[in-house]
């Protein structure tokens, strides 16, 4: 028995049919899966365009979603629109912005990534320039991040026992990632801007998800979220040509003085680089702890990221030979 499904019934009927007897289990339907412990639900009891959020309080509260929503429809930012929750038990009724991702648009190859880089970067650049009530993308933070990498990808996936010959490398790597990050400009970060979190509504009009963990950080982790993102691969050209151009939107900015377009590429790869050991932590421990084991079928784009990063950075070139030492052989004998 899907004991919370039972107890979102009776909180939609209350709350948004208005009848005192719970709606059956049946009158709702998964819209997506989720990484996190959230489901969501279309109801076919409800004629109202709607989407259920379930959120386990324990796991999952409300509290910050609720309140990056609000500065973000403050600002004018499309996000959905809330209808009715309650933070004690997890629910969530929002806007529907249908089914339509912008993979699913790179999938199909419906548009060209060309013409649609430039009008997601225009979004990118408004929600940057959000002011909010937020809490920073501190150094610890970062740090705690990075800790995924060696614990869920190579010592509990990979099974590498990890000794001096790692730490010696990947303490002053991680060093290095952490001062490049906090030097940029710090900007609203949506957290993850990227192909599956971003709906493609009708009338070329965008909808953002997922943006509950926003933070102020740094100016290109975003950017990275979207360009280098870990379930779709563009190509490298139209990547700088794009970073390029987020350049010279924001050169102006006192953080970015003496910086040309050579080295704003340079500080977005180094993020993408933390942002992609970060993730390759997480996708193992979706696997290993969580049981999502298709999340193990998205950690190959992301360490091809890795390595090519590395192998281009004369500051990683060490931690580079040390992944191509202890780790590539592995990624070779992998099935598949």
């Amino acid at each position: 028995m899907d004991v919370r499904l039972r107890a979102l019934g009776a909180w939609v009927a209350a709350s948004i049919v208005k009848s005192d007897e719970p709606l059956h289990p049946s009158t709702f339907a998964p819209v997506s899966d989720d990484a996190s412990f959230r489901r969501y639900f279309r109801c076919t009891a409800v004629s109202k365009p709607m989407v259920f959020m379930d959120a386990p309080p324990d796991k999952e509260p409300l509290g910050q979603f609720l309140s990056v929503t609000e500065q973000l429809r403050n600002a004018a930012q499309p996000v959905p629109e809330i209808f009715a929750f309650d933070e004690t038990l997890g629910f969530l009724a929002l806007s529907d912005f249908g089914d339509e991702k912008l993979f699913d648009v790179l999938s199909v190859g419906s548009a060209k990534p060309q013409d649609l880089l430039p009008h997601l970067l225009l979004q990118l650049n408004a929600l940057a320039r959000v002011e909010s009530e937020l809490p920073d993308y501190s150094k610890a933070m970062l740090t705690a991040e990075l800790e995924l990498f060696p614990e869920w990808y190579l010592q509990r996936l990979l099974n590498i026992q990890l000794d001096d010959s790692f730490w010696s490398v990947w303490r002053p790597l991680c060093a290095f990632l952490i001062e490049s990050a906090v030097r940029q400009p710090q900007v609203f970060v949506h957290r993850d801007f990227h192909s599956r979190n971003i709906m493609m509504r009708p009338k070329a009009r965008l909808g953002l998800l997922d943006y509950q963990d926003a933070v102020v950080g740094p100016l290109t982790y975003d950017l990275v979220s979207l360009l280098k993102d870990c379930y779709w691969r563009f190509d490298r050209e139209l990547v700088v040509s794009q970073v390029a151009a987020y350049f010279d939107v924001w050169r102006a900015h006192p953080n970015l003085r003496g910086m040309d377009r050579l080295g704003f590429l340079s500080a977005f790869d180094l993020m993408g680089l933390q942002r992609h050991l970060k993730c390759a932590g997480i996708f193992a421990r979706l696997s290993l702890r969580d049981g999502k084991a298709r999340y193990l079928d998205d950690i190959p784009l992301v360490m091809d990221y890795i390595f090519e990063v590395c192998s281009e950075q004369d500051e990683c070139s060490e931690f580079f030979q040390w992944l191509k030492e202890y780790v590539e052989p592995l990624i070779k004998a992998a099935p598949g």
